[in-house]
């Protein structure tokens, strides 16, 4: 059994976040899991847990308060399948699951990488990562609500996981173009 903290927030492999620690129950996840242990983040929405979380680790420790609150950066490791959860693991303050590792998808696929390369010209930002992109860069980098990466963690095709991203870079473009037809109407008035 794993430890694991439930959030309003899902974190994909590759992506890193920044958590304030202070409840006793994660303040006693951090003690136990501060040495690169790995726990479960648990996207959490209107108080009903995801199916799916991220195995995390504790990439870097920022600030412990006298307090014994404490800011640390997660990094997400691999998407994983919640199997049970157990509200109280026996002995600690925190809950617990038992869980599947998903599989990780190595590579974004040729459309993906040309999309989103055209995405990322279109908004004038820049790759800033050589070649060859995950799919997780790609997802990470197009800055998806949590919901749309929830929904991105319970696909198990990796070419699915493809043509997802790729239906969410076009949603993407749309709003754009629709800011910027916006934007002109206003000026023209």
């Amino acid at each position: 059994m794993l430890a694991v903290f439930p959030l309003n927030i899902s974190i994909l492999p590759e992506e890193s976040v920044a958590l304030h620690l202070f409840e006793s129950r994660y303040r006693q996840l951090y003690a136990d899991h501060k040495s690169g242990k790995e726990f479960v983040i648990l996207y959490q929405s209107k108080g009903v847990n995801s199916t799916f979380g991220a195995l995390v680790y504790i990439e870097k420790v920022i600030d412990e308060f006298p307090d014994g609150t404490v800011d640390v950066i997660v990094k997400g490791v691999q998407v994983v399948k919640i199997l049970s959860f157990e509200q109280i693991m026996q002995g600690k303050l925190y809950a617990g699951v038992e869980i599947e590792r998903c599989p990780l998808f190595t590579g974004a696929g040729n459309r993906l990488v040309t999309h989103f390369k055209n995405y990322l010209t279109s908004i004038q930002k820049s790759t800033n990562k050589p070649s060859p992109f995950s799919l997780y860069h790609v997802a990470n980098r197009l800055q998806l609500s949590n919901d749309t990466k929830n929904e991105l963690m319970s696909i198990a095709d990796e070419q699915l996981a493809n043509s997802f991203l790729i239906n969410e870079i076009r949603f993407l473009r749309k709003i754009r173009e629709q800011e910027a037809s916006l934007n002109h109407n206003f000026h023209l008035n």
